[in-house]
C-alpha cells in the first residue's frame, strides 16, 4: 500500500541569523518586537500548510492574530512592511 502524499512541512529550518536579516530589522523598527512573533507565526503557518505560500484572507489573519495575542491591523501592517522589504531587497539584487 502506498504512502499518501503529505501536503506542507513538519519542520522547517530556521536560519541563526534571522533576527540580524536587515529585512526582519526593519520590520521590528518599524512594528515593534512583536513583528518576530508574527514573522515565525507566518512562516510556521506557509510551510505547515501548502510548504511555500499561503492564501491571505480575513479568516487566516483572524486565525493568526489570535493564536499570537495581536490585531488584525496589526498583523496586516507587518504583512505589507514584509512585502514592501522583500519586493526592495529583490530590485536591489537585480540592480547589483
Amino acid at each position: 500500500m502506498a504512502r499518501p502524499t503529505k501536503q506542507g512541512l513538519d519542520y522547517f529550518p530556521l536560519d541563526s541569523q534571522f533576527l540580524s536579516d536587515v529585512k526582519v530589522r526593519k520590520i521590528m523598527r518599524a512594528q515593534g518586537t512583536n513583528a518576530i512573533s508574527v514573522l515565525i507565526s507566518l512562516l510556521c503557518n506557509i510551510y505547515r500548510d501548502k510548504g511555500d505560500y499561503i492564501k491571505r484572507d480575513d479568516e487566516v489573519i483572524i486565525l493568526i492574530a489570535d493564536e499570537i495575542g495581536v490585531k488584525e491591523e496589526y498583523m496586516n501592517e507587518i504583512i505589507v512592511k514584509a512585502i514592501q522589504e522583500e519586493r526592495k531587497a529583490r530590485k536591489q539584487a537585480i540592480a547589483d
